[in-house]
Protein backbone atom coordinates (compact mmCIF):
# COMPACT_ATOMS: atom_id res chain seq x y z
CA UNK A 1 0.00 0.00 0.00
CA UNK A 2 1.83 3.29 -0.81
CA UNK A 3 1.74 6.18 1.52
CA UNK A 4 -1.83 7.46 2.25
CA UNK A 5 -2.72 11.08 0.68
CA UNK A 6 -2.11 13.74 2.66
CA UNK A 7 -5.90 14.64 3.54
CA UNK A 8 -5.84 11.02 4.71
CA UNK A 9 -3.49 11.57 7.67
CA UNK A 10 -5.30 14.81 8.92
CA UNK A 11 -7.34 14.11 11.73
CA UNK A 12 -9.62 17.27 10.38
CA UNK A 13 -10.79 15.25 7.37
CA UNK A 14 -12.91 12.71 9.14
CA UNK A 15 -16.17 13.08 10.84
CA UNK A 16 -16.07 10.06 13.10
CA UNK A 17 -14.03 9.89 16.26
CA UNK A 18 -13.69 6.90 18.36
CA UNK A 19 -11.52 6.79 21.64
CA UNK A 20 -10.24 3.47 22.60
CA UNK A 21 -8.58 3.30 26.10
CA UNK A 22 -5.60 0.33 26.21
CA UNK A 23 -5.50 -1.94 28.56
CA UNK A 24 -2.28 -3.50 30.36
CA UNK A 25 -2.97 -6.80 28.27
CA UNK A 26 -2.70 -5.06 24.89
CA UNK A 27 0.89 -4.48 25.26
CA UNK A 28 3.57 -6.94 23.70
CA UNK A 29 6.88 -7.97 24.82
CA UNK A 30 8.25 -4.50 23.99
CA UNK A 31 5.38 -2.56 26.42
CA UNK A 32 4.13 -1.25 23.45
CA UNK A 33 0.76 -1.88 22.16
CA UNK A 34 0.65 -5.39 20.24
CA UNK A 35 0.11 -4.80 16.33
CA UNK A 36 -2.36 -7.39 16.41
CA UNK A 37 -4.44 -5.38 19.59
CA UNK A 38 -4.30 -2.37 17.12
CA UNK A 39 -5.97 -4.01 14.15
CA UNK A 40 -8.64 -4.65 16.88
CA UNK A 41 -8.86 -1.20 17.63
CA UNK A 42 -9.43 -0.31 14.42
CA UNK A 43 -12.72 -3.04 14.50
CA UNK A 44 -14.03 -0.51 16.63
CA UNK A 45 -13.69 2.04 14.99
CA UNK A 46 -15.09 0.44 12.12
CA UNK A 47 -18.11 -1.20 14.12
CA UNK A 48 -18.94 2.14 15.57
CA UNK A 49 -19.17 3.34 11.83
CA UNK A 50 -21.82 0.91 11.20
CA UNK A 51 -24.19 1.72 14.14
CA UNK A 52 -23.88 5.00 14.01
CA UNK A 53 -25.27 5.80 10.03
CA UNK A 54 -27.42 2.94 10.31
CA UNK A 55 -25.15 0.22 7.76
CA UNK A 56 -25.07 -2.11 10.81
CA UNK A 57 -28.78 -3.92 9.91
CA UNK A 58 -27.60 -7.22 8.67
CA UNK A 59 -29.96 -10.03 7.32
CA UNK A 60 -29.53 -13.44 6.50
CA UNK A 61 -29.89 -12.34 2.65
CA UNK A 62 -27.67 -9.13 3.34
CA UNK A 63 -24.89 -8.27 5.13
CA UNK A 64 -21.62 -6.76 4.35
CA UNK A 65 -17.87 -8.44 4.69
CA UNK A 66 -14.31 -7.53 4.65
CA UNK A 67 -12.83 -8.00 1.39
CA UNK A 68 -9.04 -6.42 2.14
CA UNK A 69 -7.52 -5.11 5.16
CA UNK A 70 -4.50 -2.97 4.71
CA UNK A 71 -2.33 -1.12 7.83
CA UNK A 72 0.18 1.30 7.25
CA UNK A 73 1.98 0.97 10.99
CA UNK A 74 3.40 4.66 11.27
CA UNK A 75 4.31 4.78 14.91
CA UNK A 76 4.52 3.21 17.87
CA UNK A 77 1.66 3.54 20.85
CA UNK A 78 2.08 3.21 24.57
CA UNK A 79 -0.04 2.16 27.79
CA UNK A 80 -2.11 4.26 29.35
CA UNK A 81 -3.03 6.67 26.49
CA UNK A 82 -5.91 5.81 24.79
CA UNK A 83 -5.68 5.26 20.51
CA UNK A 84 -8.31 7.79 18.92
CA UNK A 85 -9.84 6.33 15.63
CA UNK A 86 -10.65 8.81 12.93
CA UNK A 87 -12.92 6.90 10.44
CA UNK A 88 -14.46 7.69 7.20
CA UNK A 89 -15.44 6.48 3.72
CA UNK A 90 -12.73 7.33 1.23
CA UNK A 91 -14.67 5.49 -1.51
CA UNK A 92 -18.31 4.06 -2.54
CA UNK A 93 -18.41 1.92 -5.85
CA UNK A 94 -21.22 -0.40 -6.82
CA UNK A 95 -21.39 -2.97 -4.20
CA UNK A 96 -17.89 -2.14 -1.57
CA UNK A 97 -17.16 0.61 0.37
CA UNK A 98 -13.43 1.51 0.91
CA UNK A 99 -13.52 2.50 4.99
CA UNK A 100 -10.49 5.02 5.87
CA UNK A 101 -8.90 5.11 9.37
CA UNK A 102 -6.34 7.09 10.71
CA UNK A 103 -5.34 6.01 14.71
CA UNK A 104 -3.68 8.34 16.63
CA UNK A 105 -1.93 8.80 19.96
CA UNK A 106 -2.25 12.31 21.39
CA UNK A 107 -0.64 14.31 18.32
CA UNK A 108 0.89 11.24 16.82
CA UNK A 109 -0.16 9.16 13.75
CA UNK A 110 0.73 5.59 14.58
CA UNK A 111 -1.70 3.65 12.09
CA UNK A 112 -3.41 4.34 9.07
CA UNK A 113 -5.90 1.26 7.48
CA UNK A 114 -7.67 0.59 5.00
CA UNK A 115 -10.44 -1.72 4.70
CA UNK A 116 -12.75 -2.85 2.01
CA UNK A 117 -15.73 -4.17 2.60
CA UNK A 118 -18.61 -5.87 0.18
CA UNK A 119 -22.59 -5.69 0.13
CA UNK A 120 -23.40 -9.56 -0.09
CA UNK A 121 -26.98 -10.35 -0.94
CA UNK A 122 -28.08 -13.98 -0.31
CA UNK A 123 -24.14 -15.20 -0.43
CA UNK A 124 -23.31 -13.22 -3.50
CA UNK A 125 -21.48 -9.54 -4.06
CA UNK A 126 -24.45 -6.90 -4.71
CA UNK A 127 -25.14 -3.43 -5.60
CA UNK A 128 -25.18 -1.82 -2.42
CA UNK A 129 -29.39 -1.08 -2.48
CA UNK A 130 -30.29 2.53 -3.05
CA UNK A 131 -31.14 3.23 0.58
CA UNK A 132 -27.89 1.98 2.08
CA UNK A 133 -25.83 4.21 -0.74
CA UNK A 134 -27.52 6.61 0.74
CA UNK A 135 -26.44 5.86 4.47
CA UNK A 136 -22.92 5.67 3.20
CA UNK A 137 -22.75 9.01 1.67
CA UNK A 138 -22.45 11.35 4.36
CA UNK A 139 -19.63 10.07 5.54
CA UNK A 140 -16.85 9.74 2.58
CA UNK A 141 -13.75 11.85 3.02
CA UNK A 142 -13.54 15.09 1.21
CA UNK A 143 -9.88 15.84 -0.03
Amino acid sequence: MARPAPHLLDPAHYRLRTEVGLRYSDLDVNRHLNNVKLIDILQEGRGYLHRVSGMAEATPQFTIVVANLNVQFLGEAFYPEPIIVHTGLSAVGRSSQTIAQLAMQGERAVAYAETIMVTMLNGVAAPHPPHYREQLEPWLIAS
